[in-house]
């Protein structure tokens, strides 16, 4: 009894590790996805792909190949076994999320008024420009 048990796991779990593994090497390795977006987006693969599947397992043309009836609890399993398969997918891919470039700010202090008028009249071709100091 128990070995009919886990062969039947292992016929409702296996595809959804194989699908779910390879939703998670494609979507970690996307450098475009913040990882809030990923780890989301994998939540929503794996509850809707796990669905799916279980819809399909409990189809006409599927039950008459098995021996047993999918049940709740299989459907929890098919369910866990695609977020198993996107953990494990995510964590073979995981891409670093790309650095954001340093802030730059100019920092105007008054008493730098005339230094900077002056840097200025050079960088605009020399005295035939004056800078506004009104």
């Amino acid at each position: 009894m128990q070995i009919g048990s886990t062969l039947d796991a292992t016929i409702l779990g296996g595809p959804g590790i194989v699908i779910g593994l390879i939703f998670g090497y494609a979507l970690a390795g996307m450098t475009s996805l913040n990882a809030s977006y990923r780890i989301g987006l994998g939540v929503i693969v794996s509850f809707f792909g796990g669905l799916i599947t279980s819809l399909l397992f409990m189809s006409e043309p599927i039950t008459t190949f098995i021996a047993f009836t999918v049940g709740p609890f299989e459907v929890l399993l098919i369910i866990v076994s695609y977020f198993g398969g996107y953990a494990l997918g995510a964590i073979a891919n995981w891409a670093p999320l790309p650095e954001k470039p340093p802030k730059r700010h100019i920092v105007y202090e008054p008493e730098d008024d005339d230094e900077f008028d002056r840097e200025l009249e050079e960088a605009m071709g020399g005295s035939g420009f004056k800078a506004n100091n009104s």
